[in-house]
């Protein structure tokens, strides 16, 4: 997905031992992916933020992530083999996560599971591309995660990714009849200038038009009150403003805009969806953002199988979870189960071909199809939009994007 301010990568690389997932080291292990470890069993390396900035994002999907493979153990595994976790904290730290990947190698991985973020991600990516180990971004949102030319053959995300975030909220506005819109573009991250872009392009090739668009740093610490005044200048006059964000920043954004009186209806990506958004923005109206499930703190989506999800993650866990990013953690894994169904050994290159193969999956919302050998990242699965509005937040539709469209970028998803 995303992050907020990142450590500085010039601090000590370090590695530590998560207790917040489940934790099995086994001794005698050979290096990772060589299909010469316990033929037995699949192991699984997890690399994810259990402290620091990154864990509101890390950390749901994660414990999702255990629940399934408990469910998937239970049913006797995947072709008969269990999946075995490893775990450890990479502290939101771009440089553990290259660390944690390489001792995570070395115990004999077969997979490893990054962090919900491309940049957090990037490090150890590079590090298992090396060796030819297959790594999948829990959620990570920026389209580069899924390009086989930036990172590598061998690196996936278990996300649809920021670029259809921007043109699924391009395509839902522009079906409501806005066709003038203004952007407000978060610059602190990959994730958020990827779904800004990329919405720009959706919905001027859908008809609309953009009729200004501004920046801010985002981060914790967001004051957009020079962005409104710009804004608020605006001609003609805007339909609706596209928060390119992520929370807190992008919430904190929408309070500040309400609180200098601009009701212009808001639309934004999944990175603002969870319980944190409405404590932020408070007693709000006519905010809109895409996000991959309705459930928990938000009602509207009628669905055995999600409540089913979240009676499971609570009963696992102790807590219900606080955001649809949980989801994404559960769904990687099934993903993951089904393509090694057809592996024909626990090789790296046989994995990454199994990734690539992998049929539809059935999830809480529906079928998702992951990767192709040129798209490394959920090729189809709807988004689902919520409103937010006197307090509560409420489901709206389902919706996909019309198109991704064609920027220069090398997306290879692009259509």
């Amino acid at each position: 997905m995303f992050s907020s301010a990142r450590p500085k990568t010039g601090r000590r690389a370090a590695a530590a031992v998560a207790a917040g997932l489940s934790l099995a080291l086994a001794a005698g292990c050979s290096s990772g992916g060589s299909g010469t470890a316990s033929q037995k069993e699949i192991v699984v390396g997890f690399a994810l933020s259990q402290s620091g900035n990154m864990a509101p994002f890390d950390v749901e999907p994660g414990k999702a992530a255990m629940l399934r493979v408990d469910e998937i153990n239970a049913a006797g595994g995947v072709g008969g083999k269990k999946i075995r976790t490893i775990s450890q904290d990479v502290r939101s730290n771009p440089n553990t996560v290259g660390t944690a990947a390489t001792d995570l190698i070395s115990k004999g991985v077969n997979l490893l599971m990054l962090p919900c973020d491309f940049d957090l991600s990037a490090p150890g990516a590079t590090v298992a591309q090396s060796a030819k180990i297959p790594a999948i971004s829990i959620c990570a949102g920026d389209p580069k995660m899924a390009n086989t030319t930036t990172l590598g053959d061998y690196v996936f995300s278990a996300n649809a990714g920021s670029d259809v975030e921007g043109a699924t909220g391009a395509a839902w506005a522009f079906k409501r009849g806005w066709k003038n819109a203004y952007l407000l573009q978060d610059k602190s991250i990959e994730y958020t200038k990827s779904a800004g872009k990329y919405f720009e392009a959706a919905y001027k090739g859908l008809g609309g038009t953009i009729v200004g668009a501004d920046s801010f740093p985002g981060g914790d610490n967001v004051d957009v009150s020079s962005q409104i005044l710009r804004l608020k200048n605006a001609s003609p006059k805007p339909d609706f403003i596209y928060v390119a964000s992520w929370n807190p920043g992008g919430a904190t954004a929408i309070r500040q805009l309400r609180q200098a009186g601009v009701q212009t209806p808001v639309v934004g990506p999944a990175a603002l969806d969870g319980k944190a958004l409405l404590e932020i923005v408070g007693n709000t109206k006519d905010v809109y953002y895409t996000a991959f499930a309705c459930y928990v703190y938000c009602t509207g989506q009628k669905s055995a199988e999600l409540d089913a999800f979240v009676n499971n993650y609570a009963s696992k866990h102790g807590a219900k979870p606080s955001s649809s990013y949980a989801l994404l953690g559960y769904n990687a894994v099934s993903a993951i189960g089904a393509a090694l169904e057809g592996a024909s050994s626990l090789d790296g290159p046989a994995l990454r071909d199994a990734l690539v193969a992998s049929p539809a999956v059935t999830t809480p919302i529906g079928k998702v199809k992951y990767f192709s050998k040129t798209c490394h990242k959920i090729i189809d699965m709807p988004l689902t939009v919520i409103d937010v509005g006197g307090g509560a937040m409420t489901y709206v539709a389902q919706q996909r994007a019309e198109s991704l469209p064609k920027l220069g970028d090398d997306n290879s998803c692009a259509a």
